[in-house]
């Protein structure tokens, strides 16, 4: 096509105005006999148009109106009784799989709701599923087999007795096919739930004698399950004069699967069987049976290992001495199959390839069956034998080969740190492995039980948790960070997720400086590094959990500062989303002073922010703040808010911030503020956070008390000097020597340190931050790190002019991380509010504000330079 002439220019304009025109489309997807047979005459009523869709309709239609079918017999029984069920008999004799499948579920439906009668029951619906057993398709003959075995939990015993038994005999006969044969067993286990013991013995046990001497295998397999039912209903005594003789021959019997039914009957019979029993036949039938299996080691022995558990508990109350040290040898055994003897040379010829394989896969199923059966094999032993009988076996299991058998011990895991109770420390070298492990699989079953895990070797060491009682502990932080590490580095993003939720219980575990020094930092990383949002959200919760824990209030002020500065200031709109959730944590496991001291100004300003999104999500977060306020001592926070929440009503462009700050405002509406009182608190939230606050006196009061016990120890001979001992997590040399300076002058001056005593000891939120928490220091140091810090401070609110409004960035008067905190509510947001008058909106009077503002700077200027020379005489 030429592009420059006039014809093509003309050819794409046409193209173009016949692409923007609606077509209507001239052939249609049904033809009109096809719309005929599908149309249904609108004057029927639901009986009638259920006998004409089930006459003349389509396949989909007959199955609708079987579906309904109980819905129609319940609004017109009689009709539907009368007409609509001989039909669907009558369809159901050349129907398909789908039809007969629908019928199936709609006659159990029928049978539970008891929609009709038993009687009627029985004449029609019962009558139909008795004779589709008998189909030739073997998929709808099972079916409806299942339909009836379901449909006999329903049924009067008589009915049962007189229809379904009769069925259940002829069918298990030895002239009727192998499937009738295994349709009457299972027949028979289902009745013998709802007979009583003489019926059972009269009208059952004949035949199932019978059938557990079938010629058939299968039969007598199928027979052999169903003997736990038919036990339980015929009682102890004939249980072991019946049924306990077709069990030891059934055990002995020449093929494997019926050796596993007998094996699992006998493990589900336990509980029915007495002492008496268990001692004399149950006991040397299950060694002989184990033997045989080690023995041979055919496909019966990871049924063995599965079962063994089980056997050993139900077991262990009629053991004696030698038989319980049996069962443990025979169950290390197990746990070993298939590491010990892979290169046996017993000059037998090697089998084929194929079979060298099925072997190793029947020893590895056999040491996942045992690693999942350890906990129990633990508590038939004992905890106080654990050491001596179990241990080395525990420890092969978790240095297996496989990852399989690895994972499964670590799944369970946590059961064996309970039951050991104190002496879990015994295992503390194989969860080291475990946690260090390179499968993925393995690491996930640790994680999802880590906490009751860490939990039970925390208690073993003391109800509290102290420097002297985490040295075994601090072994498992190297495995724990290593463990973190590669789980952060597999594709399992909801794994890593998981790990960092878990992570969350190191505070009952580990003490507040461990925390700090190992684990912050990298949770820190995955906040500001990682891609995933939801493994963010959780960083950011666990680093939450951290902080509220942290028994020192310069590394709480820290942790906040990197918070903000990382997602409050941060360049990129989702982290600045990501400080909303910060927020909503920090309101859950904070008290409200807290959050209003240290966060509630930099949210706030989050209203203002140029992204959309950011301001959307700051409208959800509007209800929570204002539940945050007390009155009166939180009236200009209140304020504030209110302000912003109108101002955004009138300014806002977005519409979908327009819409969500009118929710958000409804909602506040709704909102009552709690008025301050010297009572106690009346509702369930302000009990909840009174007890958060006297949480937080109680950690500044640890707190307290340790820096006076320090601020002692040089009174002791031989005791380091105060200045000789260094600044726990100090930036630099300048601030240590700072720090030093402040301990000093602190000394000398008695008056200033009882009066910030006092203000300590008031003070229910964590005090200044890093760097910045004596009162006592003198101007000059004051005034040096005061200019370093706005100096910096100019400088990155300069920068961040240019990517925010100029509201947004004045109030960015933060400074870095390890800074001062602004202390926000009366200066910072009416700064806020005058810097952008609202047409609608009351004015504030900023010059009064302003001239306040720069009397009590000079007031404090004043103070200030009076204390310096006080302290500079000193």
């Amino acid at each position: 096509m030429d592009w420059s002439s006039k014809e093509g220019v003309a050819e794409i304009e046409e193209n173009l105005a016949d692409l923007s025109l609606e077509k209507t489309i001239t052939s249609s997807l049904k033809s009109a006999e096809e719309i005929e047979r599908l149309t249904v005459d609108e004057s029927l009523n639901d009986i009638q148009r259920a006998v004409f869709l089930l006459s003349s309709g389509q396949e989909v239609q007959r199955i609708s109106v079987i579906k309904n079918l109980a819905s129609l017999i319940t609004d017109n029984h009689d009709d539907a009784m009368r007409r609509v069920v001989p039909k669907v008999r009558e369809v159901l004799h050349l129907a398909s799989i789908e039809l007969q499948q629908a019928a199936a579920e709609t006659f159990v439906h029928i049978a539970e709701k008891q929609i009709v009668l038993h009687a009627t029951y029985s004449q029609t619906f019962l009558q139909t599923i008795l004779t589709n057993i008998d189909n030739r398709d073997p998929d709808i003959s099972e079916a409806w087999l299942g339909v009836l075995l379901q449909v006999i939990s329903h049924l009067p015993k008589d009915l049962i007795r007189k229809e379904i038994l009769t069925v259940a005999i002829s069918k298990g006969r030895l002239t009727q096919l192998m499937q009738s044969r295994l349709a009457s067993c299972l027949i028979l286990g289902k009745i013998a739930t709802r007979f009583d013991s003489f019926m059972i013995r009269k009208d059952l046990l004949p035949l199932v004698t019978s059938l557990c001497q079938d010629i058939e295998y299968e039969v007598r397999a199928c027979m052999c399950r169903q003997l736990d039912a038919v036990a339980r209903g015929l009682g102890l005594e004939p249980t072991k004069s019946a049924i306990l003789p077709e069990l030891v021959e059934l055990s002995n019997d020449e093929e494997s699967c019926v050796r596993l039914a007998a094996l699992e009957t006998i493990v589900n019979l336990l509980s029915l069987l007495d002492d008496e029993t268990c001692t004399q036949t149950i006991i040397p039938l299950i060694c002989k049976f184990c033997e045989t299996a080690m023995i041979q080691e055919d496909a019966t022995l990871p049924t063995v290992a599965r079962q063994f558990g089980k056997l050993s508990h139900g077991l262990s109350v009629n053991l004696n001495e030698e038989q319980k040290a049996w069962m443990m040898s025979f169950y290390c055994k197990l746990c070993l199959l298939g590491l010990n003897n892979k290169n046996k040379d017993n000059g037998i010829q090697s089998p084929p390839v194929l079979p060298i394989y099925t072997d190793e896969d029947r020893y590895i199923e056999c040491r996942i069956a045992s690693a999942f059966n350890i906990p129990c094999m633990v508590l038939f032993a004992g905890a106080r034998n654990f050491k001596r009988e179990l241990h080395g076996t525990f420890a092969s299991l978790c240095d297996d080969p496989h990852p399989m058998v690895r994972s499964t011990i670590a799944t369970g895991f946590h059961e064996i740190a309970k039951l050991l109770g104190n002496n879990v420390s015994l295992i503390q070298g194989e969860l080291i492995n475990l946690l260090k492990d390179e499968s993925v699989d393995v690491l996930q079953g640790l994680v999802s039980h880590l906490p009751e895990t860490l939990q039970m070797f925390a208690k073993s060491s003391g109800n509290v948790v102290t420097e002297s009682k985490v040295s075994g502990l601090s072994e498992l932080i190297p495995a724990l960070c290593e463990a973190e590490l590669n789980i952060s580095q597999c594709r399992r993003w909801r794994l890593h997720v998981s790990m960092l939720e878990k992570l969350s219980c190191l505070p009952k575990c580990l003490t507040s400086d461990q925390i700090y020094s190992k684990f912050i930092p990298i949770v820190t990383k995955h906040i500001t590094m990682h891609r995933v949002l939801p493994v963010k959200r959780a960083a950011v919760r666990t680093l939450c959990v951290f902080m509220r824990y942290n028994r020192k209030q310069e590394h709480r002020q820290e942790i906040c500062s990197r918070l903000i500065q990382a997602c409050c200031h941060s360049k990129s709109c989702t982290y600045r989303m990501l400080f909303i959730d910060v927020c909503q944590d920090i309101m859950e496991f904070f008290s409200k002073a807290y959050f209003k001291d240290n966060l509630y100004e930099f949210v706030l300003e989050l209203a203002e922010d140029p992204v959309p999104n950011v301001r959307l999500k700051f409208c959800t977060i509007l209800p929570m703040l204002k539940s945050q306020m007390k009155l009166p001592k939180d009236r200009q926070m209140l304020q504030d808010l209110e302000y912003m929440a109108r101002k955004l009503m009138l300014q806002e462009n977005d519409r979908d911030v327009k819409s969500a700050i009118r929710n958000a405002s409804f909602e506040l509406d709704k909102i009552q503020v709690v008025m301050e009182s010297l009572t106690k608190p009346g509702t369930e939230h302000d009990i909840l956070d009174q007890r958060k606050e006297e949480e937080e006196k109680k950690i500044l009061e640890l707190e307290k008390r340790e820096l006076e016990e320090k601020e002692q120890a040089p009174s002791k001979p031989g005791a380091p000097s105060k200045t000789d001992r260094k600044k726990p997590n100090s930036a630099n040399i300048t601030e240590s020597k700072l720090s030093t300076k402040r301990n000093t002058g602190s000394k000398t001056n008695k008056t200033t340190s009882s009066t910030s005593k006092k203000n300590a000891t008031s003070s229910i939120l964590p005090g200044p931050p890093p760097h910045h928490t004596s009162a006592k220091a003198s101007k000059t140091t004051k005034s040096t790190v005061k200019a370093h810090t706005n100096s910096s401070l100019s400088s990155k609110s300069a920068g961040n002019r240019g990517r925010k409004s100029p509201t947004h960035a004045e109030n960015n008067n933060i400074e870095s991380p390890t800074g001062k905190l602004r202390k926000v509510s009366d200066v910072g947001v009416r700064r806020v509010a005058s810097s952008s008058p609202v047409q609608g909106l009351p004015q504030r009077n900023s010059s009064a504000s302003s001239v306040s503002s720069t009397s009590s700077r000079k007031s404090t200027h004043n103070v200030s330079t009076t204390k310096s020379k006080k302290s500079s005489k000193t």
